[in-house]
Order: structure tokens, then C-alpha cells, then sequence
């Protein structure tokens, strides 16, 4: 077993106290109270949960969070989110990440390595009203560890059974006067893999990643002022797309064999600065954020040992994003409101050239083509000289946004009322040159190979504009309360730059075609027109029950969602190799969801479930295709998390205290395709672990996957062959960590 250093996510020895509520600015500056009495479904993990569940990314908050799912499809460049039945596998995500009250604009961006996290809030249903973009099904908020809050420095030490390995170290400082203080923060992670392609003999998921962040909080003399920045860097360099291809003929799935690379690297680097003054009457808080993300995807698009074609997808954005807010400073008012304004830039240019190989050259350019040309020529067909060729695909895409907002809440005796509007503008541009060079000759009338050049060049645009309203009604009846609440979700339209190479595809054939004198009998619109995708719409009917006792919580929801062109990933017809989004006419998700939190002296049981059962209402496919009433795929139609744990009291010279702790995860029956005609049964993953602590110092085994359970986290066709991607095996690892509290503390 490899032995390596690692800090524990919390950063916090598990006695330790922090009263976060003298530092405000770190907090979520949108939220008018505490979470707990709001009317909206939450889970919160703090700094005890996140160490001790090994919560390291947010996909590892995934069915924890009742309905909540993340899972791993092969690399950090797919965050594919789905709550509540709804989610997209591609492009703008389900729900809205920020970080420190900064919005993450890119996806891309969504896996990161958590360094000094100290909690993390998942809110369930459409947010749009305070957060805006992409949070039509929720919204995550992480908040990081202020240097106001605690100081002192943390190392620590760790590793598991398949030689994965990190190193972590924290410094945290403040000066004198106790007014300012700095952090620096870095993280560096291996990961051997888990999965090896046969064809090679290697891991195709090994990897790197390192993490940073260096942060300034400032308390100016007046103390009006609260000031933060933050700087995080993020540097991924992995493999992954661990997919085996299923043989329908055998019934099994064939191991991971594929001849060419598949690598995924990405820079990201954001910049936030959060600066709060509190008035007399008003509280002012600006967020201003820039952020750089660089990265670089090459895949085996094909999954095979035969060579049909490649992708490299390059992209470089950069963004910028302000936001003003003012609020009620007196919390003790009957009238609370919050209203800004949020505005945001962004420019992506991208590169995503696909190289075609013998393979695909001959399967699936050439034989569609000679397929029309027999009918008339039968012992005549055209051929193709070059042994590769690449497909040259080149975007520019300027997303700008704004929106005003309100929200006002009035409390009454028992009760308290919500009401909020947001109106939001975006307008995206996509700037598309797409080219290839072939040389080809049909043998008919050619003896010698002709150059054939073809350009797709032009620009596509999407604007929208929307109002986003949100009603609730609160009342609260000793250590109770009940709540119902209505709000509009929103998520942009976009474009689909991953369906280029088809229309490129179809263009060749059809010039080619074209260029001896024929007519192509494709009509296949070739323009990108189509290739863009209309806004989603939800409409979020909840209602709610909450109780909280000095050692036991509940919580209850019961939701009904009805979606408008809800965005879903489709292979579009006569397709073999590209993906695009798709909007269905209508859905419908109806909903359960349970938490309890029971903490009877130094025991500790939490119980979180969730089920939904999301379908098309009306998604006419094509002409003679009509998904109506079947579920929407790829999110568990129900998830299960219940955990257990035992703390002993030593206070030895060995020991201060050992803790034990169990859990069990289940993903209820997942759906692959919108005809319901291939499923993932539900299935349930056990995992422990073993601390040990004395005075700052902690030891902790962990087994994860007890029962090595074999189970499939993605499926996906390409060029009409069906792959599935596996679960993480069976894992043990150990942690340790050492966190030395400074003096001034």
C-alpha cells in the first residue's frame, strides 16, 4: 500500500471550534437568514461531514443529497449533473457552482480538488431568483476556511491499495492587529488508475492534478469594510475514458481496448474579490470574479483497436463577471429584501479537429457514398488516396449576460412570505470555419486523384430574455415548520459545436457526388442553422416540512416539476459518431425527498433519500417516433444514503478518542436511452472508516466499495456500437493529519 501526504479535507482536528459567524463576508452573502429557515430543500456539509465522509470533490457529495447525482464518466472535463430527474450529459450543467460567492462560468471547471473547504450548501429546485445562470435545478455553494477565522499550519499523510496518492500543506496567518489575514493552500494528487487498456497493457485513468490558493481577508479599522480575495489554480493532466464496448452478440462486454490516446488536460485559474460595506440601513457587497480556464481533450472517438477517427478539442476562455448587492442590514425587521444586479462577459475560442483514419474513411464516408453510386454504376465506385485526413474545426464564441433582481421577505408573527423576480438577458455568437483537403478520383472518368477542398464558414446567434419569478409561504410552529414555494427555472440555449464533423462529413460525400455529375440523395440540411438548441424552462411546484430538536433533524419535500424544452443529449439520425443537444417538447418530474439527522450521545445517524419519477410528456423524436411517457434517461429514478457512527472517549495516552463509522450508497434504476429499452439495475456501494486522534494529530483507515461491486456509470453509441463505462473498484486507503493551531489564534 503507497504512503502519502495528505490533509484531510476539513483542515480541522475534530474538536476543534470555529465561530465562523464574526467573519460574514465569507458566508453566502445572497441568503437573508440562516438556510435552515428558509423555504427552499437544502443539505449542508460542514467542516466534521467533510472530513469524515472523504468528501474531496463534489462529486462526492453525489446521493448524499436526496435526488442529487454526479457520476464519474471517465474524466474531470464531464460534470454531468442530474437533480431531480433532470440534467444534460454535455454543455450548460443542471445546476449553478460558486465558490466563495463567486459563480464558476465554465463547467469545465465543475471537478476541482477541495482544499480548506469548510461547507458546502446543495440547494434543490430553480434558484434563478438571487443566482441566476445555469441554477434552474439548484445551486452549490462551497465556502473556504478564512485566515480571520482560524491560524495555524496543516500537514498531514495518506494513500490506498491502488497506489493513488496526495500531498497536501495549509498556512494560515494574521497579523497583529487581527484585522488582516492571509492564507496559501496547495494540494498535489496521483491517481495509478484503476482500469487497463488491453490493448497497451496500461492504466488508461492514470493522472495528476495540482491545487492552489492563496487568499487575503481584510477588516479595515472602520470596521465597516470587509474585504477578501482569493486566488485558486488548478492544473489537471489525466487519462481516463475507461469504456468497453458490449458485445450484443456474445451478451458481455469486451475489455477496455483501444489503440489510440485518450488524455485530458486543463489550466483553470479564477480570481474573486468580495468586498462588503455594512451601512446603517443598507449593506453593499460586491463580487467581482476573472476567470481563465485552458484545456486540451484527445480521444480514441472511436473506443476501438481499429483506427476510424480522433477528436482533439482545444479551448480557452476567458471570463468576467461583477455583481452589486444591496440588502436590509437589520435582520431584526418584519421586512428583509436583497436587490442587485449581475452582469457577465465571456470568450471562448476553440479547436476541435477530427482526424479521420483508414478505418472510417472506408466505413464511413466511402461506403455511404459508393452505397448511391452503385444503383447507378454498379462496377464503378470512388475512392479516397489520403490514408488520414483531418477535419479542421475552428470556433469563436462571445457570451454576454445581464440581469436586475429582487427579493423580499416579510416576516408576520408565524409566518413569513417570499417574493422575488429576476430578469435576465444572454446573447451568445458563434463564429464556425470548418475545411478539409481530400484527395479522391472516381474511377469511371478519372484516372488520376483529384484535390477536393471544402469550406463551412458562417455565424449563428442566440439571444433571450426572461423573467424569473419565485413565491413561498413559511409557517413555523415551535421547533417546526411548513413550506410551499413556486419558482421558475431558466437555462440558456447554446450551440452544438460536437455535431461539426457530421455536417462536414455529409458535405464531402455530397460534393464528391456532386462533382462527377450525380445527385446526392441525402437532403440533409448542411448548415449549422439547426446545430443551435433552445432555452429550457421549469416551472417548480414544492411543498415542505422541517424539524429540528436539540439532537435530532428531519426534513421532507414533495416536488412537481414541468419542464419546457428540456435539453437532452441526442445522436442524431444517420449518425455515427457525433452528439448533440436536443430539446424535448415537454417533461414532467414528480418527487420525494427525506433527510434525518439522529445524534444520541456519541452516536451519529443520518439517512437521506430521495425519489423521482421524471418522463417526456411529449418528445416527438422524428416523424414516426414519439417518447411520450417514457423516463428520462441517465438519473437514478431514486437514491438511498444512510450512514452510522460511534465515537469512544479515551482520553488514553494512546488515544483521545476512536471513531467508527459506516455507510451504504444506493443508485435506484438509471435508464441509457430515451426508449427505456436499456437500464442500470439499482445497486448499492458500503463503505468504512476508522479514525483515531490524539491532541492534533489523527489516523484514519477508509474502505470504499466493500463488496467490489461491478456496476456501469455511463453508456453512449459510437459509430453504432454500444459502450459502457464501469465503477470504481474496491479501495483501501489510509489518512493521516497534523494540524498545529498558531499562538494568536
Amino acid at each position: 500500500m503507497a504512503v502519502i501526504l495528505s490533509v484531510l479535507a476539513s483542515g480541522f482536528a475534530s474538536d476543534t471550534v470555529v465561530n465562523l459567524d464574526e467573519v460574514t463576508v465569507s458566508a453566502n452573502v445572497k441568503l437573508t437568514d440562516k438556510l435552515e429557515r428558509l423555504a427552499v430543500a437544502s443539505s449542508t456539509f460542514g467542516v466534521k461531514q467533510i472530513d469524515e465522509g472523504g468528501i474531496c470533490s463534489v462529486k462526492d457529495v453525489s446521493v448524499a443529497v436526496p435526488n442529487f447525482y454526479q457520476p464519474k464518466y471517465g474524466s474531470r472535463i464531464t460534470s454531468s449533473i442530474y437533480i431531480r430527474g433532470f440534467g444534460s450529459r454535455i454543455d450548460q450543467p443542471a445546476m449553478g457552482l460558486i465558490i466563495d460567492n463567486v459563480p464558476i462560468m465554465n463547467k469545465n471547471a465543475y471537478d476541482f480538488d477541495f482544499i480548506d473547504i469548510r461547507r458546502i450548501d446543495v440547494l434543490r429546485g430553480p434558484q434563478g431568483t438571487l443566482y441566476g445562470r445555469n441554477s434552474n435545478g439548484g445551486i452549490i455553494s462551497i465556502g473556504t476556511l478564512s485566515p480571520l477565522a482560524w491560524q495555524g499550519t496543516k500537514v498531514g499523510c495518506g494513500g490506498d491499495s491502488e497506489t493513488s496518492a496526495k500531498v497536501r500543506f495549509a498556512h494560515f496567518g494574521r497579523t497583529e492587529s487581527k484585522r488582516l489575514g492571509y492564507a496559501v493552500s496547495a494540494q498535489y494528487q496521483h491517481n495509478n488508475g484503476y482500469f487497463t487498456n488491453t490493448y497497451n497493457g496500461e492504466k488508461c485513468d492514470a493522472g495528476n492534478s495540482v491545487s492552489a490558493r492563496a487568499k487575503i481577508h481584510w477588516i479595515p479599522q472602520t470596521s465597516r469594510w470587509d474585504i477578501e480575495n482569493s486566488l485558486s489554480f488548478n492544473l489537471v493532466d489525466e487519462g481516463g475514458y475507461a469504456y468497453r464496448q458490449f458485445d450484443e452478440k456474445q451478451n458481455i462486454l469486451l475489455p477496455i481496448r483501444y489503440n489510440d490516446s485518450c488524455h485530458y488536460e486543463r489550466l483553470n485559474l479564477v480570481d474573486g474579490l468580495v468586498a462588503r460595506y455594512s451601512g446603517d440601513e443598507v449593506d453593499i457587497v460586491s463580487v467581482s470574479s476573472y476567470q481563465f480556464l485552458n484545456d486540451r481533450m484527445q480521444l480514441d472517438n472511436d473506443f476501438t483497436a481499429e483506427s476510424y477517427f480522433t477528436l482533439t478539442q482545444k479551448q480557452q476562455e476567458h471570463a468576467v463577471t461583477q455583481e452589486v448587492l444591496f440588502r436590509q442590514h437589520d435582520k431584526a425587521k418584519r421586512w428583509q429584501w436583497s436587490t442587485g444586479a449581475f452582469v457577465f462577459g465571456k470568450r471562448l475560442k476553440m479547436e476541435s479537429p477530427v482526424m479521420f483514419k483508414r478505418d472510417g474513411i472506408e466505413n464511413l464516408i466511402l461506403k455511404n457514398a459508393n452505397k448511391g453510386i452503385s444503383t447507378v454504376f454498379p462496377d464503378n465506385r470512388i475512392e479516397i488516396a489520403d490514408s488520414a485526413f483531418p477535419i479542421d474545426c475552428h470556433f469563436t464564441i462571445p457570451t454576454v449576460g445581464a440581469a436586475i433582481f429582487h427579493e423580499s421577505n416579510w416576516n408576520t408573527g408565524q409566518w413569513r412570505f417570499t417574493a422575488g423576480l429576476r430578469l435576465d438577458f444572454e446573447h451568445a455568437q458563434m463564429d464556425y470555419d470548418e475545411n478539409c483537403n481530400i484527395r479522391y478520383r472516381f474511377d469511371l472518368v478519372m484516372n488520376n486523384f483529384r484535390t477536393l477542398h471544402s469550406d463551412f464558414k458562417g455565424r449563428e446567434t442566440t439571444t433571450s430574455f426572461v423573467a424569473l419569478p419565485k413565491l413561498s409561504a413559511q409557517y413555523s410552529f415551535g421547533n417546526s415548520s411548513v413550506y410551499a414555494t413556486f419558482a421558475n427555472g431558466h437555462k440558456a440555449g447554446g450551440f452544438n459545436t460536437q455535431i461539426f464533423s457530421d455536417i462536414m462529413q455529409s458535405v464531402l460525400m455530397n460534393q464528391m457526388i456532386r462533382d462527377i455529375g450525380m445527385t446526392p440523395k441525402s437532403n440533409r440540411d448542411e448548415s449549422a442553422h439547426d446545430t443551435k438548441y433552445a432555452p429550457e424552462t421549469n416551472y417548480n411546484f414544492e411543498i415542505g416540512f422541517r424539524h429540528r430538536a436539540a439532537d435530532f433533524s428531519t426534513s421532507t419535500t414533495l416536488f412537481w416539476i414541468e419542464g419546457v424544452n428540456q435539453q437532452i443529449t441526442v445522436m442524431p439520425e444517420g449518425s455515427g459518431i457525433g452528439r448533440m443537444m436536443s430539446n424535448a417538447g415537454r417533461s414532467r418530474s414528480l418527487g420525494f425527498e427525506h433527510s434525518s439527522r439522529y445524534e444520541p450521545g456519541n452516536w451519529q445517524f443520518a439517512l437521506d433519500a430521495g425519489l423521482t419519477d421524471a418522463r417526456f410528456r411529449d418528445y416527438q423524436y422524428n416523424d414516426t417516433t414519439n417518447y411520450r411517457n417514457r423516463h428520462i434517461p441517465y438519473a437514478p429514478t431514486w437514491t438511498l444514503s444512510a450512514s452510522a457512527k460511534h465515537t469512544w472517549e479515551l482520553n488514553a495516552k494512546l488515544a483521545d478518542r476512536i471513531s467508527l463509522s459506516a455507510q451504504s450508497q444506493t443508485i435506484g434504476k438509471i435508464y441509457w436511452n430515451e426508449d427505456n429499452s436499456l437500464w442500470q439495475s439499482a445497486y448499492t456501494l458500503f463503505s468504512a472508516n476508522v479514525a483515531l486522534q490524539k491532541n492534533n494529530f489523527s489516523v484514519g483507515l477508509f474502505a470504499r466499495n466493500i463488496t467490489n461491486r461491478d456496476y456501469q456509470t455511463f453508456y453512449f453509441k459510437s459509430i453504432s456500437r454500444m459502450f459502457y463505462s464501469g465503477g470504481t473498484p474496491r479501495v483501501f486507503g489510509i489518512n493521516i493529519s497534523l494540524s498545529i493551531q498558531s499562538n494568536n489564534s
